[in-house]
């Protein structure tokens, strides 16, 4: 019961504390099928396509906890960590990346990579490990494993700022 109360106290404190916008993903770093299935794809199924791109677009909040970020997706969501391995006086340079995936909280997946940050953009780049899982069909025995090219732009310069 007292494990109970204190997580149900521990959810109310990040409920209650602000988080912000830090981005908006052009291009996700969440599953890497639009990079390398359905761009290809482009000249043959233009409207299809660009559905998938809007799909896979991100927003991005920062969380209480410095580097800790929650992103939300048509397609969607992801809770990610970033830590410092470069940076600057003013917060920006290159940092480590890494984060789980979900579709409707269904964990599905995982990313690892670089990113760097600089004056408004995001550029990652990193590896995708992700399976076809649903919450009709949670099997998790078939992996696949994509490069994946991240872009993003928002006002904030780089983790805790």
């Amino acid at each position: 019961m007292p494990l109970t109360l204190s997580l149900v106290a521990a959810g109310l404190t990040l409920a209650a504390a602000p988080v912000r916008l830090d981005r908006v993903d052009l291009l996700s770093e969440d599953e890497g099928t639009f990079l390398n299935y359905d761009l290809p794809l482009f000249s043959a199924y233009a409207p299809i396509t660009g559905g998938r791109f809007l799909e896979q677009v991100k927003v991005v909040l920062a969380l209480p906890v410095s580097g800790l970020y929650a992103g939300a997706s048509i397609a969607s969501q992801s809770i990610s960590y970033e830590g410092p391995l470069l940076r600057s006086q003013d917060g920006r340079g290159l940092f480590w990346v890494g984060s789980v995936h979900t579709r409707l909280l269904m964990p599905y997946g995982a990313h690892a990579g670089v990113a760097w940050r600089f004056g408004l953009m995001r550029l990652g780049v990193g590896a995708s490990l992700s399976t076809e899982a649903t919450w009709v069909r949670p099997a998790w025995n078939q992996w696949r494993v994509l490069p994946v090219l991240a872009v993003g732009i928002g006002p904030n310069v780089a983790p805790g700022m």
